[in-house]
């Protein structure tokens, strides 16, 4: 592969993505809107203590936490289903982003000129999903980064252990990454096949619902993820997304994309 001719549709893509104002909307709101909803969430409440079973479930997951209060227990274990929201936002990102430009040049005929030429598929795929991937990263850490500036200064600093905690740095800054790379390329897939950004974005999105299962497990058993666990989740998705990506490649198909244009 000629990490040129990726590198210059890379530039590309974020010129287009700079144009369009939709794309930059989405980028943008989401990352603010997760940074607010659990600071707001956790200043606004009056919880109850968790069930005694539950409590002591979270405090041998996490036994950095065995010194807190009950409440400031319940609200670390509130703050904590939060995570998932930063797993999710560097697939969203991506996902809205790989889907408009696969399928937005379809419906704009301009992928037609990039098709004809030299360059290859598996080029061309690599650098639509790097230009995907990278916003939706940068803009999960930069939001992780406010959080965790925000929390200290409006909740206390009790509560940023929460998001200090090694698993959320696994999470965010390994996890992440790695589900954002397999959302692209399944955005890449499905918009490759069809010639609506809403549908391949409905059919990509379920990429997502696994993270959501994160939320299920810990609120109802009380068990935490620790970071190893969440390395170890990033390298399988990880070498689902490279593999994915050669699938997609293969799967692409250049004049049958050609021909299906209405």
């Amino acid at each position: 592969m000629r990490f040129a001719m990726a590198w210059a549709v890379v530039r590309r893509e974020w010129r287009e993505i700079v144009r369009n104002r939709l794309l930059v909307f989405t980028i943008l709101v989401p990352p603010a809107i997760l940074v607010a909803l659990p600071l707001i969430v956790t200043s606004s409440s009056h919880p109850q203590p968790l069930p005694p079973e539950i409590a002591a479930q979270v405090v041998a997951s996490r036994p950095s936490w065995a010194s807190m209060s009950p409440t400031e227990l319940v609200q670390a274990f509130s703050l904590q289903q939060f995570l998932s929201t930063f797993l999710i936002l560097p697939g969203y990102i991506p996902l809205a982003i790989a889907t408009f430009s696969i399928v937005g040049e379809k419906q704009s005929r301009s992928l037609e000129a990039v098709l004809a030429t030299p360059i290859r598929t598996v080029e061309l795929l690599t650098g639509k999903a790097v230009a995907a991937v990278v916003p939706g990263i940068l803009a999960s850490w930069l939001a992780f980064a406010t959080l965790v500036v925000l929390s200290a200064v409006l909740i206390g600093s009790a509560m940023t252990i929460v998001f200090t905690d090694p698993s959320w740095i696994a999470a965010v800054f390994v996890l992440g990454p790695a589900i954002g790379l397999v959302s692209v390329v399944a955005g890449l897939i499905v918009s490759s096949r069809v010639n609506d950004p809403r549908v391949a974005q409905q059919i990509g999105s379920l990429v997502i619902l696994p993270v959501l299962a994160i939320v299920v497990i810990q609120t109802a058993t009380g068990r935490l993820f620790t970071a190893p666990e969440y390395v170890l989740g990033a390298v399988v998705v990880a070498a689902v997304g490279v593999v994915g990506l050669r699938a997609a490649a293969s799967l692409f198909g250049r004049e049958t994309i050609l021909t299906r244009w209405r």
